[in-house]
């Protein structure tokens, strides 16, 4: 048996090499890249985010950054984890590893701890190349709980800032910036051609992942003789839009191919037509590569997207079976010749040829690449089928493997006794030699070019708690190829969709890996063997879901303006009368219109707009249920809720209005505005060209001048009945009824408010935690949110920050930086902001794992325009069959506008203030199909309701609070608020 890595004493490898079969291959990976520098010199060999590295200078960075990996004592033989997206730290990173004789295993950026800690086990990677700022994902945290849990692991590279843990002092001495390897070059050995090079990763049948070793020889083989049958020259431009990581970008011929044809390669780190074909027509990209659905959204693109695609000459189309209508129609659509292409990690790789007639290019997925390439087609018995029958294809040749990584139990099931590997795929062949694929033998999911384990998914749904059993099969779907469809048997109660996706990403299932379409099972259908009738669950699938889920279509766009002066102008061109602006994280999203809207009656009944309706005991749970079947995929809901809805939750019996408590909906459409970028969406695909022409309209338009500064009216009587409730409640306090209270009171503003100029002038003066401005038929507010109640994401963490303790911001960095001392050094203060985190604590207990609830922050300084606090975030992860809305029920409403304890401070509020609050110390959120939450408490905001006009502002009274100086605190944060209300132009 062959051992393919360098010799190592702990090493045992069990895979066979590949023999390599062509001269050019006898140079090590690393050594092409030298040569190709020699050949092309100053041509430009990468194109990414605007910057352009010529060969020579690619040539260079390798060699310092392998002689920098050498000093952090990384040697021939080792193994590195690379979890990269597409860019120029991709490239450098690989052949910085090939050069020093170090293995890549090649992880998917989207793949979670669940996959890369199985990775580590098998590989035990010495090095973990990773990113900062993956959109929606905290790469750190994943390699830091690697770093802790596999042995093998010294080193964390991170392509950007590499950060701190929470809690931890000091940054992490093994987890070092990409930027920061940098040595002279240093003489090094090169691998020899036989050595492994890099482990790919291959889609299972089991919940086991397993690693393809390519050798450097067969991967060279691979690449250039694709790249001489796909006719690459030194005038290719490829597009890599897929993950550079997979070995169709990689190699078939891919970023490698083009480089050895002193092509260049433009990475796009989004396959978005409406970035990836302006991209196409300003790099005058040549060829480009996409799986099935890819190709369809592309397609349907070009029906708005008018970017000039005539430098295309190839598109590939590879990963699953092209619909020959389809096929047929890509070449007219995107102006250029199509090529299928069939193949595998493992090796074998079958491409339809330049000149195929075009019936081949639509019905076939083409013929091997080398001569050399065995094809056996045999049935059930191993026994060959009859010319054009279809069967299991077997595999054998020249740049196919003999055998996985470290897996001689797959081995022994995967690869015959004379080396013929098992590929599961059913095919058959037509007289010209060509293949065409079938389907499959094995549990495997094919979603979109993913090969997915159906066993991996039963495996993590079965143990959890409120679970049985699962079964998990693949229903055909027009547009992903295969959609995963989970079949769940609940313990005891119904389990929702958003819930059993928040478990799973909890357990670190990877999200391409998660349930498309979620089913409860009362009992299973069984075969006359009584096994589990996997077919008819197939068929029940496609028969529930015979009424297709609604879908957003979207489109990108590149914007110049500021996204506040943006957002703010779509805000006011916008002809609806029902669109909520939510900010948050640098983005600002507008929910337009209702496709689907829910609401909570004062008496908890649940409401949805298409009749159906719920009245649970906790109404929270009824609107889990509103939500849990809705029919439209990848919706994000904006809602809001009174400060009286937690007389619901709470039982607090007496007024409650004749409004409801809350309401979200989901938009018909949605406008997100980021830096340089705008994110349209619509239920309604005629609608997204009139948004777009309404975003560029804004975006070329000038900001509206302002009107006159407004007064607030403020009057004696008011002031007079305000203390009097705060020397009523501070007596009760005194007979110790409740220990804390936030009474409020409510001052008028003139009905000629210009609530988009006001919001505006207020945010460039603020720095919240959210801001938000909606308009809702009459009803009109916007805010500037201090902290949120609640915040969940969609793999199950939930935090709250409590704000409490107060001092002023004056502009005057001595004075503001005396005042802080002063908030971090008064013993009151401090007592009310710990008492604030313990009752978060004791509310987020019964929610959450016990191990996984504590302070994440403790008593930080936070600025908040005019004010500074003292800030804590409390976090913790769901507990099994917990969602966002029990999270919801139990941080609603914010300590920091309630009291303490909250239900008899919300009485003491009902029984003190002489209006129903409504909005006011409620909260506007926004909420997701996959189970996040992010919900912004609702203070420093303004209002509006026909023609009345207001501001409102609390104060936090205890047993020695004077009504005199809780008066001053109201008036000094209505002010903070009052300074920035602007007229309308004109009046």
């Amino acid at each position: 048996m062959e051992t393919l890595l360098h010799p190592n004493p702990n090493e045992t490898a069990d895979a066979v090499a590949a023999e390599p079969d062509i001269s050019s291959a006898a140079l090590p990976l690393g050594e092409h890249l030298r040569r190709w520098a020699a050949d092309h010199a100053t041509r430009t060999a990468l194109v990414a985010g605007g910057e352009r590295v010529p060969f020579v200078a690619l040539d260079h960075r390798v060699d310092r950054l392998a002689a920098a990996l050498h000093e952090l004592g990384l040697r021939p033989g080792d193994r590195a984890m690379v979890q990269l997206p597409n860019g120029i730290a991709f490239v450098t990173v690989c052949f910085a590893l090939f050069r020093l004789g170090v293995v890549p295993v090649l992880a998917m950026p989207t793949q979670r701890s669940h996959d890369i800690d199985a990775l580590c086990r098998i590989a035990e990677p010495s090095a973990y190349f990773i990113a900062d700022g993956t959109a929606g994902f905290d790469a750190r945290s994943l390699a830091a709980d690697m770093l802790d849990a596999h042995p093998s692991l010294r080193w964390i590279v991170v392509d950007g800032e590499p950060g701190r843990r929470d809690n931890d002092d000091d940054a992490d001495e093994r987890v070092v910036p990409l930027a920061s390897l940098d040595a002279p070059p240093r003489a090094l050995t090169p691998p020899a051609p036989n050595d492994v090079a890099l482990l790919l990763l291959s889609g299972g049948t089991t919940g086991t992942p397993k690693l393809i070793p390519r050798t450097h020889a067969d991967y060279a083989y691979n690449f250039s003789a694709s790249a001489a049958l796909c006719g690459l020259d030194d005038t290719s431009v490829y597009l890599a839009v897929l993950p550079a990581a997979h070995n169709f970008t990689l190699a078939c011929p891919g970023i490698l191919g083009t480089l050895a044809s002193g092509g260049a390669v433009v990475l796009s780190d989004t396959a978005s037509c409406d970035e990836a074909m302006p991209l196409i027509a300003r790099e005058r990209v040549t060829h480009v590569a996409l799986v099935p659905p890819l190709a369809q959204l592309w397609a349907q693109a070009r029906e708005w997207e008018r970017s000039d695609l005539s430098s295309l000459r190839l598109v590939q189309v590879g990963g699953a079976r092209l619909d020959p209508a389809l096929a047929r129609r890509l070449p007219d659509v995107l102006g250029c010749r199509l090529q299928q292409v069939f193949g595998m990690a493992e090796g074998l790789l079958c491409y339809t040829r330049l000149d195929d007639p075009p019936d081949t290019i639509a019905h076939t997925q083409g013929r091997p690449l080398s001569p050399r390439d065995e094809v056996r087609i045999v049935d059930a018995h191993g026994r060959d089928v009859a010319a054009g029958d279809v069967g299991e294809l077997l595999t054998r040749g020249p740049y196919t493997i003999r055998g996985y990584y470290r897996a001689p139990e797959h081995n022994a099931r995967s690869f015959t006794g004379d080396g013929y590997y098992r590929t599961g795929d059913l095919v058959r062949r037509d007289a010209a030699g060509n293949l065409i694929v079938e389907g499959r033998i094995k549990e495997q999911i094919n979603r979109g070019g993913e090969k997915i384990s159906a066993a991996e998914i039963e495996l993590l749904i079965d143990a959890l708690p409120d679970v049985q059993d699962s079964a998990v099969v693949a229903v055909p779907d027009a547009l992903l190829g295969e959609r995963i469809c989970a079949f769940v048997r609940p313990q005891r109660d119904a389990l929702d969709a958003a819930t059993l996706k928040q478990a799973l990403r909890a357990r670190g299932l990877s999200e391409f890996k998660l349930p498309d379409q979620i089913e409860i099972a009362a009992h299973w259908p069984l075969t006359s063997v009584g096994k589990i009738d996997k077919q008819r669950l197939i068929a029940i699938a496609k028969a529930r879901d015979a009424a297709p889920a609604r879908r957003y279509v979207e489109r990108h766009l590149s914007v110049r303006s500021e996204p506040l002066d943006l957002a703010s102008r779509i805000m006011r061109a916008l002809p609806s009368r029902h669109c909520t602006l939510y900010e948050r994280g640098g983005e600002w999203s507008i929910g337009i219109d209702s496709a689907l809207s829910v609401i909570v009656e004062p008496d908890g009944t649940v409401r949805r707009s298409d009749g159906a309706s719920w009245r649970d005991a906790q109404p929270c749970d009824a609107i889990a249920h509103a939500l849990a079947d809705v029919r439209i995929d990848a919706w994000r809901a904006y809602g809001r809720a009174h400060f009286e809805f937690s007389h619901l939750t709470y039982g607090i019996d007496g007024a409650r209005g004749d409004e409801p408590l809350l309401r979200l909906a989901i938009p018909q459409s949605e406008i997100r505005v980021s830096s340089g970028r705008a994110l349209i969406r619509s239920l309604d695909p005629g609608a997204l060209a009139t948004l777009a022409e309404l975003v560029d309209a804004q975006d070329a338009a000038q900001q509206t001048e302002p009107g006159a500064r407004l007064e607030t009216i403020d009057g004696e009587r008011d002031a007079r009945a305000y203390k009097e409730q705060v020397a009523s409640a501070v007596r009760e306090m005194q007979a110790d009824a409740y220990q804390k209270v936030i009474l409020s009171r409510a001052v008028e503003v003139p009905a000629s408010l210009d609530t988009v100029s006001s919001y505006v002038a207020g945010r460039r003066t603020n720095t919240p935690a959210r801001s938000f401005l909606l308009r809702d038929g009459d009803f009109e507010a916007y805010g500037f949110s201090p902290e949120t109640v609640v915040e969940v994401s969609a793999d199950g963490f939930v935090s709250t920050q409590p704000l409490a303790g107060t001092r002023a911001l004056t502009g005057d960095d001595a004075e503001d930086a005396r005042l802080r001392r002063e908030l971090l050094r008064d013993a009151k203060e401090i007592a009310e902001h710990a008492v604030s985190v313990q009752l978060a604590m004791d509310e987020m207990s019964s929610i959450c794992d016990a191990d996984t609830l504590g302070v994440s922050e403790f008593m930080n300084v936070y600025r908040r325009g005019t004010v500074q606090h003292l800030a804590s975030r409390v976090r913790g992860r769901l507990a099994a069959g917990r969602h966002a809305w029990h999270a919801f029920e139990k941080l609603f409403p914010a300590v920091t506008a309630s009291g303490i304890p909250k239900r008899e401070a919300l009485d003491s509020i009902r029984r003190h203030e002489q209006r129903l609050r409504g909005l006011y110390s409620g909260c506007v959120f926004v909420v997701d199909s996959e189970g996040a939450m992010d919900a912004a408490l609702v203070l420093r905001s303004v209002y509006r309701d026909g023609e009345r006009c207001w501001l409102q502002a609390g104060a936090g009274l205890v047993p020695l609070s004077t009504p005199d100086r809780e008066w001053t605190e109201t008036c000094e944060k209505l002010a903070s608020v009052a300074r920035h209300l602007q007229g309308r132009a004109g009046d």
